[in-house]
């Protein structure tokens, strides 16, 4: 019943967050927006993490299942991907590296506002 109630509220900052999108002005994405509501109650204290930790485990184990529309999508359109394979490996290069720097500045972030926090 709890993992229920968990999603519920996941579900509901999701829907929060496509109404703001929808209402913007601009196109940004509602699951952005959601996550970043989901990141500012977290950090105010209003949804704790223990509140979360059952849905975000079952999340976590089955995550792989998330990917295989994606796979089955690349192996129906694998025709296209053999005609463009090395503007795909570059990009893909390209946003790894993109990807591990924006997360690492992001801890040194996150770390940084800790030791403020300690002090």
């Amino acid at each position: 019943m709890r993992i229920i109630l968990q999603l519920s509220l996941l579900f509901l900052i999701t829907i929060i967050g496509e109404a703001i999108s929808y209402i913007l002005p601009f196109s940004f994405p509602g699951t952005l927006i959601a996550m970043f509501i989901l990141l500012l109650l977290l950090a105010s204290g209003i949804v704790k993490e223990e509140q979360l930790t059952e849905c975000a485990t079952f999340f976590s184990r089955y995550m792989a299942l998330f990917f295989i529309p994606a796979g089955v999508e690349v192996i129906e359109n694998l025709e296209v991907l053999k005609s463009s394979w090395p503007a795909v490996v570059g990009i893909s290069l390209v946003s790894l590296f993109v990807t591990f720097l924006a997360a690492a500045k992001a801890v040194e972030f996150t770390e940084w506002i800790a030791g403020r926090k300690r002090r």
